[in-house]
């Protein structure tokens, strides 16, 4: 019994993430109260707080399943027979195809509305760190093969993430998906210069 009880807590802590997603999405965060989360998801004041304190966490907990999908998405794009220069232009056509995902939209509403709170920070940093892992074994991977100079693959993969991530700043501007995709390109291309064998 105690194995169903926890099977629907979990269905519900789900029920809950989901409609709190969709409602970000529709109306930003701002604007989703947790009482439309509530409603939405339709489970009880007692349940929705039971499983999260506060639309903050509920959010942040919403981004790390959205982390955990980026990964998965990326396993999903990864080859066998790729080489890792060949990933690191997949990895940027992947973070290009990402590019208007609307639950980013909401992430920049919330780091403006909690971004200087204390603590805050530090979750947000982690939760963009869970991209960190496959993209730090395609710079050892290119080390070990030679196709990459002898370097610290950790640094390698902190530049990396933020020359991609920095190229978000191109969504407040009017730019074609075939501009983009070129600007992406031309930064693997740039990225690749520096630390390619010599």
């Amino acid at each position: 019994m105690a194995r169903k009880t926890a099977e629907e807590s979990e269905r519900t802590r789900q029920q809950i993430l989901s409609a709190a997603k969709e409602l970000f999405i529709r109306k930003g965060y701002s604007a989703t109260s947790m009482e439309d989360i509530r409603s939405h998801a339709n489970v009880s004041k007692g349940s929705i707080y039971y499983h999260f304190r506060s639309k903050q966490q509920l959010f942040l907990e919403i981004m790390e399943q959205h982390m955990v999908e980026w990964m998965d998405g990326w396993q999903r794009r990864v080859k066998p027979d790729m080489t890792a220069v060949e990933k690191l232009y997949a990895l940027a056509a992947y973070w290009v195809d990402e590019f208007d995902d609307p639950l980013l939209k909401v992430a920049d509403e919330f780091i403006a509305n909690h971004g200087t709170e204390p603590g805050m920070m530090e979750k947000l940093v982690a939760l963009v760190g869970l991209q960190s892992p496959p993209i730090r074994a395609v710079m050892e991977e290119g080390i070990a093969s030679g196709a990459f100079r002898r370097d610290d693959p950790e640094t390698l993969t902190h530049i990396f993430v933020g020359l991609m991530g920095g190229l978000g700043v191109t969504y407040y501007e009017a730019i074609s998906l075939e501009r983009r995709q070129a600007m992406y390109r031309k930064a693997v291309d740039v990225f690749l210069h520096g630390i390619g064998a010599k």
